[in-house]
């Protein structure tokens, strides 16, 4: 109600007139502005990012944003705890998926966080969910379609649905942001109607580019073994010339080989069918091809999946399949997956796949395998190098191996064309030139270190270099000796130290040379000096994580806690880079 003066009160009729005048344009106009800041929303934006998209996407987001008057804060689910969003009202979220499903490494520690069963309830906030990923894989979006359940079973009200997003990502962000700010407007609380379901953009993009869908076909120049006879594992170094092809990388980069499979075992499986290898399939963005080329190129029929046990199990002579599938034996499940393929099942029930079709519906797609890249392009031109781990063992009473570590070393001769293309890893760059690095890189974890080294020595960067390095024996695993010793002498390697964990009765690992040289440690940090940790994500990257915490609370005379705010620190500051897989 907008106010007036009193009838007694002591104004002339005309300045009574006035006076109503200016109190109602003093009021409406204060209504207008309370109106306006009721509309402005402050919001949260996180990215789990693997290749930047979803970093890129958060960006524009906030931009958008803050034009309409809202305040927007962008940052990394790597430093998020699940509690905090117990105090944010509305939160978005572009959420990656990475390898067989999985969160970004970024991501992990806030995703186990908020699939604990002590997490608290999230009734309070409202929130979106724009999920990125790849339809090649079987669990496209995964992570974001986690993330999105997950939330809304704490109490959390979805502001929108959520969006399952392919490689082109923009015309479905600029759809879904439009829907989103509006209704961030309406301050909607309430879950998406039935009929609103997530939206899924599965197009691809067409470019001209060389990418995964176009790769280069890039001659194999060299291939050496890097590990001797006697080891127990080879390892081998790879060089590819790049001398014709319009793409470049940077030292941090990986390069994705598209792998052919195994023919003897593509034999195998076919003769395990009723039906001809001639028998056509349908696959999506690929067309009518026969099941032997689909087996050969499109398919992954190496490793067993839960959709593959499920559609056997439903068949009557698999009856003893259907013990794996209730949710209390998943455990069991994996157990009883892990080791085995396609195959085994085919044997084990024959008879229970009859078409080329029922076959091809349940077999995942064969998708490229990335590399981390281990040459610079200051020191070897247009050569690309990879140190790759050939992955053979034996599972089942079969010999088994990686789809494409065996074709690189058995099926392909040097001087044969592979499809090669690059993948950027923008978090995984060098700094400035006089800025102390510590690498971490055990095992085919010492690539993008090599890389850097010859970076570094090619532009004659003078920051400290230090290196640890581990495998299984000195004598047959010493990756790139000759190579690391004469850095380690002129002092290009200001330090290097390596760790064999075969080569004592006490097996020792990169995580405790790195406790063995705590105080050394605690100093590089103490002047600024960046971390890189490459390899295993399992193992390796948890106990080296667990190691710097131990060097920053001893070293630096810290607590627990205050040692956990550092380490986070490092990470918000960009000190901290891990490429783990």
């Amino acid at each position: 109600m907008i106010p007036r003066l009193p009838e007694d009160a002591p104004f002339s009729p005309e300045q009574r007139i006035w006076l109503n005048g200016l109190l109602a344009e003093l009021f409406t106009g204060k209504a207008a502005l309370q109106t306006e800041e009721s509309n402005r929303r402050d919001v949260k934006i996180y990215f789990a990012t693997q290749s930047g998209t979803a970093e890129r996407l958060a960006k524009m987001l906030a931009k958008s944003l803050k034009s309409g008057g809202h305040t927007a804060q962008v940052s990394s689910v790597e430093t998020l705890r699940a509690i905090d969003l117990q105090s944010a009202r509305f939160a978005v979220f572009f959420a990656s998926t990475y390898g067989e499903g999985e969160p970004p490494e970024t991501a992990r520690r806030f995703h186990e966080e908020l699939c604990s069963a002590r997490a608290a309830a999230l009734a309070g906030l409202k929130y979106a969910v724009f999920g990125l990923g790849d339809s090649n894989y079987e669990n496209f979006c995964r992570f974001g379609v986690d993330l999105d359940e997950r939330l809304s079973a704490l109490g959390a009200h979805r502001l929108t649905s959520r969006v399952e997003c392919d490689v082109d990502v923009d015309g479905p962000f600029d759809f879904w942001q439009t829907k989103l700010i509006a209704r961030l407007v309406d301050d909607a609380v309430d879950p998406p109607e039935p009929d609103e379901a997530p939206a899924i953009f599965t197009t691809k993009k067409a470019t001209s580019l060389h990418t995964r869908e176009n790769p280069f076909l890039a001659e194999l120049r060299v291939r050496t073994p890097l590990t001797h006879d006697v080891s127990s594992k080879l390892t081998v170094h790879l060089e590819f010339d790049l001398e014709d092809a319009p793409i470049n990388y940077e030292v941090g980069d990986s390069a994705g080989i598209i792998a052919q499979n195994d023919p003897v075992l593509v034999n195998d499986i076919l003769s395990l069918v009723p039906f001809d290898r001639t028998e056509k399939v349908t696959i999506a963005r690929v067309g009518d091809v026969t099941i032997e080329d689909a087996l050969l190129h499109y398919f992954q029929p190496t490793r067993l999946t839960r959709k593959m046990v499920n559609a056997f199990a439903a068949k009557e002579q698999c009856a003893p399949l259907t013990h794996l599938l209730p949710a209390e034996q998943s455990q069991h499940l994996e157990d009883f997956m892990w080791g085995r393929g396609p195959i085994d099942l085919l044997q084990e029930y024959p008879g229970a796949i009859t078409t080329a079709a029922e076959l091809a519906a349940i077999m995942p797609r064969l998708t490229p395998r990335l590399y981390s890249i281990s040459s610079s392009p200051a020191a070897h031109g247009r050569i690309l190098h990879l140190t790759v781990a050939i992955v053979r063992y034996r599972s089942h009473n079969r010999e088994r191996g990686g789809v494409a570590t065996t074709m690189l070393a058995d099926r392909v001769d040097v001087g044969s064309r592979i499809p090669v293309y690059i993948q950027p890893n923008k978090k995984f760059r060098l700094p400035e030139a006089d800025k102390p690095i510590i690498m971490i890189g055990p095992g085919t974890g010492i690539a993008p270190f090599r890389a850097f080294l010859h970076e570094r020595q090619a532009l004659g960067h003078k920051g400290k270099n230090w290196l640890f390095f581990g495998e299984r024996s000195a004598s047959t695993d010493y990756l790139y000796k000759d190579e690391l010793t004469t850095w380690a002498k002129d002092g290009h390697l200001t330090q290097l130290d390596t760790a064999f964990s075969r080569d004592q009765e006490h097996k020792i690992y990169v995580q405790d040379r790195m406790a063995e040289n705590g105080a050394e440690f605690w100093k590089w940090l103490d002047e600024g000096a960046m971390i890189y940790v490459c390899g295993d994500a399992n193992r390796m990257a948890k106990d080296v994580h667990a190691t710097l915490h131990r060097i920053v609370e001893t070293h630096g005379n810290m607590s627990a806690e205050a040692a956990a705010e550092y380490v986070t620190a490092l990470v918000k500051e960009h000190r901290y880079h891990r490429d783990v897989y």
